[in-house]
């Protein structure tokens, strides 16, 4: 079998199999976290870190896909990310899921009503703050689906505009009381993770500004 010549063959191969594409990438990766950071079976700190660094990426993918459509509109892969960007989405909720189940096996000792407790005290402010971005992300995951796009019509993207805010309570929530941020030098997981985080906010801004171009071009 001959692979595609030209990102315009690759698109034209991904289109119909961008969302199973990108689910198998998500197992995969679960898969590789699961076998590298697992000792006995168990989960651990590493794990744990290595699954909510996989959403914030996973989320922000799924942030600039927008961006690049409207910045560079003659980009060929542009339909594939459309039609992947749901499956981005729902991978980065799956990603969160798994970091919130090891976290509460490795620090709570899979005590919800102490996970609980210690969220809504003065000292867990950021963990309740990442755990409502968990449960918006629930939110936009529950209705990432084509039924429920249809049932919401316009609704739908007013609803999922929620992604902004969930962005950023999980980057306060990483940067606020993740590990990799505890000693204030950055290494590879939260130099990269402020760099992801960067990119993506440069990005949108730019979508920003061609959008307000664009408009006040067509309003002349």
């Amino acid at each position: 079998m001959m692979l595609p010549a030209s990102l315009r063959d690759i698109n034209i191969w991904l289109v119909q199999k961008a969302r199973i594409v990108v689910y198998l990438i998500a197992l995969l990766l679960i898969a590789v976290v699961w076998f590298s950071f697992s000792k006995n079976g168990s989960a651990n700190m590493p794990m744990s870190n290595a699954f909510g660094y996989l959403a914030f990426t996973f989320l922000s993918l799924a942030l600039i896909v927008t961006p690049i459509r409207t910045i560079w509109p003659r980009f060929e892969l542009n339909s594939s990310l459309y039609m992947a960007r749901r499956a981005i989405g729902v991978s980065a909720f799956v990603f969160a899921v798994f970091h919130y189940i090891t976290q509460l096996s490795v620090n709570f000792n899979n005590d919800v009503p102490a996970l609980f407790s210690l969220m809504f005290s003065a000292a867990g402010t950021w963990l309740l703050v990442g755990y409502i971005a968990l449960v918006i992300l629930f939110i936009l995951f529950a209705t990432s689906f084509d039924f429920a796009v249809k049932k919401l019509g316009n609704h739908w993207f007013t609803l999922h505009k929620l992604v902004y805010l969930a962005y950023l309570f999980i980057f306060l929530h990483a940067y606020r009381i993740g590990v990799d941020f505890a000693n204030g030098m950055l290494n590879a997981y939260s130099g990269s993770f402020i760099a992801i985080a960067i990119i993506t906010l440069i990005l949108e801004a730019v979508r920003l500004y061609v959008v307000f171009t664009r408009k006040k071009q067509e309003a002349q």
